[in-house]
């Protein structure tokens, strides 16, 4: 990754999306295709936001997370995936066990990284991860948006106590304010394999539901042997959610090894690493055995 301390020239430019103080486009940089994000805002909580999200972005390494090539004052410049987002897959059907399965498989082995690094991502959702190529397949899962991330590395929480999150995705605790608890990422991976399977998330009313005033949840989708895992990721008790991203991959390849799927090149346990996920960058060549 590059810092640059002035704007970097970009190329054949093509806008693609605009938040408050934010836009996104796709562009040529240094002689390749590349996604960015430009701040267009000068007031300093927009500064901070953009700034805290570069920092977070910058600090991770692993195969399955997209980190920026380069940053500037006023841009993070990302390599470009081709082939869109899980949502926009999903727009067009549901998917099956096997591929459902297999996205988040990959989606945990790169949370698992996060956590591991002392990062909790805090907007898990189809939106924010990308399949590269299209294909729903575990190693083409691409995470990416860390603009609401928690990191204990920063001095300053800068988002500390507030409810930022994307509703039918955050955990009922993150919508109290509660920041930096990895098992607020593995209600947001239920959900997402949830919405998955059913082609949308389990609860109507995300906000009654997150307030505590509505229980109704929509009937587990998929085959009975992924409803244990769901049903307890999704557990409105943090303590009775999986303790980890790692066993909630081992959770999740039991299931599919019930089911008759063919296993997966992930750990069958967690390793006793701190600083990385014990899914190399070797083995994520690999293709499904």
């Amino acid at each position: 990754m590059q810092e640059f301390q002035i704007t970097q020239p970009l190329t054949n430019r093509s806008p693609l999306a605009e938040q408050p103080g934010v836009y996104s486009e796709s562009a040529e940089w240094d002689g390749q295709p590349v996604f960015v994000k430009t701040l267009a805002a000068d007031d300093p909580d927009s500064q901070a936001r953009f700034q805290h999200e570069g920092r977070v972005a910058a600090s991770l390494h692993h195969p399955l997370v997209v980190s920026p090539l380069a940053i500037t004052p006023t841009q993070l410049i990302f390599p470009f995936v081709t082939g869109g987002t899980l949502r926009e897959r999903l727009e067009r059907s549901p998917l099956g066990e096997e591929e459902a399965t297999e996205v988040a498989s990959g989606v945990l082995s790169a949370v698992a990284y996060l956590h591991a690094r002392g990062v909790t991502h805090h907007d898990l959702k189809p939106e924010n991860v990308m399949l590269l190529d299209g294909e729903p397949r575990w190693n083409n899962v691409r995470l990416i948006d860390f603009g609401m991330s928690h990191s204990q590395a920063l001095p300053l929480d800068i988002h500390s106590g507030t409810r930022m999150g994307t509703p039918h995705f955050m955990a009922p605790e993150q919508f109290l304010g509660v920041r930096g608890d990895p098992r607020s990422d593995l209600y947001s991976v239920g959900v997402l394999l949830f919405d998955c399977l059913a082609g949308h998330p389990p609860y109507e009313d995300a906000l009654g539901w997150l307030a505590g005033i509505r229980d109704r949840r929509a009937e587990l989708p998929g085959p009975e042997p992924l409803h244990p895992l769901m049903r307890s990721a999704l557990s409105r008790d943090r303590a009775q959610r999986p303790l980890s991203a790692a066993e909630m991959q081992q959770h999740l390849c039991s299931a599919r090894l019930e089911l008759g799927l063919p296993p997966l090149p992930v750990p069958a346990a967690p390793a006793a690493l701190v600083t990385a996920h014990p899914v190399t960058a070797d083995l994520i060549m690999e293709p499904p055995a």
